[in-house]
């Protein structure tokens, strides 16, 4: 019966409709800036797109990036997806793995923030639909010794430690106010520092707000940059 279901998810997924901007796959170069697509409830593409994009990372042996927040996303939303990736050959990727060259089709699922609780409490759900996700994390320095503790519980399993800034502070507002020095000095590098023994090699703008001479400065530090969509994924 499971093998039934399996055939029947595999033959109805395949998505012929219209899919996700070029912006939002990586081939594997392994470096630069990232543009990732968001997953919360407010989306605004339907799931047809969906469908039709990880078509896509299978038939263009790329990697799909997406985004959300543990609030705002519905994590049985994408059940069938995992499966179907996890059934026809779309890896669930982790940002560790793009920076170390991966190629192929797959999806880098990754979450933000701080509900490191939430997190934790999706490990069986994720072992089960074969996710490894990555974690961009804020405000390391309001966890709990128990909350850092479910971080390393997570990394043992396979999932990604990424760095997100001290305070989750946005980027171009805060250059406006100090300059670019500042905020690598006091947002950035500290947040990677707190997660050194992640090996962080990847940094997502809060709120995805950044501009090149951000993206230059930061990729002296980090192999990866990842933003959101829309306006805020510059070219």
């Amino acid at each position: 019966m499971r093998a039934w279901l399996l055939v029947a998810l595999v033959a109805c997924h395949r998505g012929e409709g219209k899919r996700f901007g070029p912006r939002f796959f990586t081939d594997g170069k392994g470096t630069g800036v990232l543009c990732s697509k968001g997953l919360d409830r407010d989306h605004e593409w339907t799931h047809e797109e969906l469908s039709a994009s990880l078509e896509h990372a299978l038939d263009a042996k790329v990697v799909l990036q997406t985004f959300a927040h543990a609030p705002k996303l519905d994590l049985a939303e994408y059940v069938a997806d995992f499966d179907w990736a996890t059934a026809n050959g779309v890896k669930m990727v982790t940002f560790k793995d793009i920076a170390n060259g991966y190629k192929g089709a797959g999806w880098a699922f990754s979450i933000d923030d701080d509900e490191v609780d939430t997190w934790y409490g999706w490990r069986e759900r994720l072992r089960q639909h074969h996710v490894h996700a990555t974690f961009f994390v804020t405000r390391y320095d309001k966890l709990t010794d128990a909350q850092r503790q479910e971080l390393r519980e997570l990394a043992k399993e396979g999932h990604d430690i990424e760095a997100h800034g001290v305070t989750h502070a946005n980027a171009l507002d805060y250059v406006k106010l100090h300059d670019l020095d500042s905020y690598v000095r006091n947002e950035v590098m500290p947040s990677a520092t707190a997660l050194a023994e992640f090996q962080p090699i990847a940094f997502a703008y809060p709120y995805g707000a950044h501009d090149h001479a951000l993206d230059n400065a930061l990729l002296t530090h980090f192999k990866l940059l990842r933003t959101t969509g829309g306006d805020t994924c510059l070219k």
